[in-house]
């Protein structure tokens, strides 16, 4: 396994951002004196952090490294701010465009990257589940599967929010993410109304803590697909909204990717 960190320049946030690059090229076996070599080029999930996190931060508390080196697959891992992976216009900070075309036209220009759409993948965990899940379908054409653990599915909710201290409960955070929350229903910001209107829905993997806050928004999504008689895969399980949430269920998802 090979990690590479650094910063890329893009178009789509008009600055440099810091990316996190697994690749499984070197996956040598001292004591047995073996080694494994992975064709190229590599199938790829790009890997998305909740709030409050960066690319370091899923390093530091999950497995991701070791998943990738026993797979045989390259992970990709952007910092995406607080930005829930959606375009923001007035300050010209295009993420949605960044995770789901750029991020994939920079690496795959760095790294021996599979270009085909079968062996590209996103998922992410809380609102990085969420920005999977947008911009896997707003992208459908680069993305042949979404995984969602713990997705923060909040767009039909934060439309009743008011003032509030924290961040999770403001609606004028959410108005600086999303604009105008009247408007979110029928845009490409709400993943019901991209289902709608998907030419090519990717594979569909979801997991939630049957305690984790967001529960009830995943079944709520879970039952919505149901009712467009679209097959998804939902784990419901013991557990809260945690990293080793996120570590076992990170580890299912990529074992469909094989």
């Amino acid at each position: 396994m090979v990690l590479f960190r650094g910063d890329v320049k893009c178009k789509s946030l008009q600055r440099r951002t810091s990316i996190s690059v697994i690749l499984p090229s070197d996956n040598i076996h001292f004591l047995n004196d073996a080694e494994e070599i992975v064709p190229q080029p590599y199938k790829t999930l790009y890997f998305l952090h909740g709030l409050y996190g960066s690319d370091d931060i899923v390093l530091a508390n999950t497995s991701i490294q070791k998943f990738a080196e026993d797979n045989g697959i390259a992970i990709v891992i952007p910092c995406g701010e607080n930005s829930f992976y959606v375009d923001h216009e007035k300050s010209h900070a295009f993420y949605g465009e960044y995770v789901g075309q750029e991020l994939l036209d920079i690496t795959r220009n760095i790294f021996p990257l599979s270009h085909r759409r079968e062996d590209t993948f996103i998922a992410g965990f809380s609102m990085g589940g969420y920005g999977a899940i947008r911009n896997g379908l707003k992208y459908w054409d680069n993305f042949s599967k979404i995984g969602m653990i713990s997705a923060a599915l909040i767009t039909d909710d934060i439309v009743n929010y008011t003032d509030d201290d924290n961040v999770l409960r403001s609606k004028d955070f959410y108005e600086s993410i999303f604009g105008d929350l009247n408007k979110i229903k029928s845009s490409d910001k709400n993943p019901k109304h991209l289902i709608d209107n998907c030419r090519d829905i990717p594979d569909i993997y979801m997991a939630c803590g049957v305690d984790d806050f967001l529960y009830g928004k995943n079944v709520d999504f879970h039952e919505f697909l149901k009712s467009r008689e679209i097959n998804a895969t939902f784990v419901e399980a013991e557990g809260e909204h945690t990293w080793e949430f996120c570590d076992k269920y990170l580890k299912e998802f990529i074992k469909t990717l094989l």
